[in-house]
């Protein structure tokens, strides 16, 4: 029974790291004007790849993970703003950005935080941040047809 599991299961792990409610999670919990996109913390608008930017990093120095719980979320997003978490270092705080409808990552260039530098990105539908990248997906898929045709060979 394991071994015909063994490929569902590695071609359905990346999906198992699933974030795809934090963007909606964290507009509801700030109240913020539009869902942020992917890249508020990832490198690709899909998301699915490793936390690359200031604003992502700074969550998870808080304790926020990839396995979509939104306790973790709200607890990062409450702890950064009770520090004043200021990651592109415009003098506005993340949260404060981020229900303003700007992005974090970004210096607004004003030093006061008040300009509206930034323009949210329009909305993305779809899988959400947590749809895995296309090469984990393929490189799912390569690993079932090798495991069925050494299985062909040992017949």
């Amino acid at each position: 029974m394991l071994r015909r599991a063994l490929p569902l299961l590695l071609l359905l792990a990346p999906a198992a790291l699933a974030s795809s409610n934090y963007p909606g999670d964290l507009q509801s919990h700030l109240d913020a004007p539009a869902a942020p996109a992917c890249t508020l913390c990832h490198q690709s608008p899909g998301g699915g790849d490793t936390v690359v930017t200031p604003f992502g990093l700074a969550m998870k120095d808080e304790g926020l993970t990839g396995f979509g719980q939104t306790a973790l979320l709200t607890g990062a997003l409450d702890a950064l703003e009770a520090a004043a978490t200021d990651s592109d270092g415009d003098g506005t705080g993340d949260v404060d950005e981020l229900r303003a409808g700007r992005d974090p990552n970004v210096d607004d260039g004003d030093g006061g935080g008040g300009g509206g530098g930034d323009v949210p990105p329009p909305p993305a539908y779809g899988f959400g941040c947590a749809a895995a990248p296309a090469s984990s997906t393929a490189l799912g898929a390569s690993l079932v047809l090798l495991w069925g045709a050494r299985r062909r060979r040992r017949r």
